[in-house]
C-alpha cells in the first residue's frame, strides 16, 4: 500500500466514526440522514462532499461500491482525509455452512484474502450497537463470488464477501481502529440470489435497530 504520509499520521479525527457499506441497496439513507448521520458515495466524497462543517453526531456513512478495487479507494480516501477514530465496515455476506443461521448479526475474530493474507479483527464494537452479535471465527473476501461448488480454501472459513479485507489492511497498517459486522443472506449456494433477495429488507430493518443509539441520542 506504500508509506503512510506523516501528515496523516498527525492528522486528528475529523469524524468518531465511520461506516462503510457497499451497497446503495443495503442503504437506508434517508433513516440516517433523519438522525444526524450524512451518507455519501465515494464518487461524492472525491467531488468534495464534505467541505461543510462535520455533522453533531460525528458519524458518517460511507457507500463504496461493490468489489475489491473500490473497497480499497475508499479505505485509502477514508484514510488520508478523515482520519476517523474507528471504521465499521457494515454488510451483508454468504455463508458456507448451514451451522449458522441466516438473518443475524455476525463479526469474525480474522478476515482473509485468497492470496493467503489475514488480519485479526476486534470484535468489540466501538458503538452501543443493539441487538445480538454472534462471533465467527474467519471470513474470506474474494474477487469474484461463486455460486454453489465453493473452492476448498473458501469452505475453511464461516462467510463470504467481497470488500472486507482491503479495508482491514489498510486501517490497521494506519492505526485506525477496525470493524467488521456481516449479515448472514445465504449459504453461497445456487438459490444465493434469491436467497439475498429475499433477506435484504430484513437486514435492512435490523440495521435501522442497530443504530438505535443514534435515535435515542
Amino acid at each position: 500500500m506504500g508509506r503512510i504520509p506523516e501528515q496523516v499520521i498527525k492528522k486528528s479525527a475529523d469524524f468518531k466514526l465511520v461506516v462503510t457499506i457497499a451497497l446503495k441497496r443495503e442503504v437506508p439513507k434517508d433513516f440516517f440522514i433523519s438522525h444526524g448521520i450524512p451518507v455519501h458515495t465515494l464518487a461524492a466524497l472525491k467531488s468534495g462532499a464534505l467541505k461543510q462543517s462535520n455533522p453533531p453526531s460525528g458519524m458518517l456513512v460511507i457507500i463504496t461500491g461493490a468489489g475489491l478495487q473500490a473497497s480499497e479507494e475508499a479505505a485509502l480516501r477514508i484514510r488520508d482525509s478523515l482520519r476517523p477514530l474507528f471504521v465499521v465496515n457494515i454488510g451483508t455476506c454468504g455463508l458456507t455452512s448451514r451451522s449458522l443461521p441466516l438473518s443475524e448479526w455476525l463479526t469474525p475474530q480474522y478476515v482473509a484474502n485468497e492470496e493467503g493474507g489475514i488480519v485479526e479483527i476486534n470484535t468489540k464494537l466501538p458503538s452501543p450497537f443493539s441487538g445480538k452479535i454472534k462471533d465467527i471465527h474467519s471470513l474470506i473476501t474474494v474477487r469474484k463470488a461463486s455460486l454453489g461448488n465453493l473452492p476448498e480454501t473458501w469452505k475453511a472459513h464461516d462467510a463470504i464477501d467481497m470488500e472486507c479485507f482491503p479495508q482491514a489492511k489498510i486501517f490497521r497498517e494506519a492505526q485506525i481502529p477496525f470493524h467488521c459486522l456481516k449479515f448472514g443472506t445465504d449459504y453461497s449456494d445456487h438459490n444465493a440470489v434469491q436467497d439475498f433477495n429475499r433477506h435484504i429488507k430484513l437486514f435492512i430493518e435490523n440495521l435501522k435497530k442497530l443504530f438505535r443509539f443514534a435515535v435515542q441520542k
